[in-house]
């Protein structure tokens, strides 16, 4: 994981182009709460954890999120 799932959660909130997949279970555990806005659900996000958009590291970078806040 490239993010840790809170940053994923704050990026998506503010992201003008958050649209929710179809296949809710994409890129997510068994432990996440599923309905959440967040990348990890957003169609626009790629197996790989990038944003096809190119929007995930302009939205951190303009609302101060860490996106490694606790990965290892």
């Amino acid at each position: 994981m490239r993010a840790d799932y809170k940053a994923y959660e704050d990026v998506a909130v503010h992201c003008s182009g958050y649209e929710s997949t179809s296949d809710k279970s994409s890129f997510t555990d068994n432990t996440s709460d599923e309905s959440r806005i967040s990348c990890l659900n957003c169609k626009h996000f790629d197996e790989d954890e990038y944003c096809v958009l190119n929007l995930y590291d302009k939205v951190a970078e303009s609302r101060g999120i860490n996106p490694r806040n606790s990965v290892q």
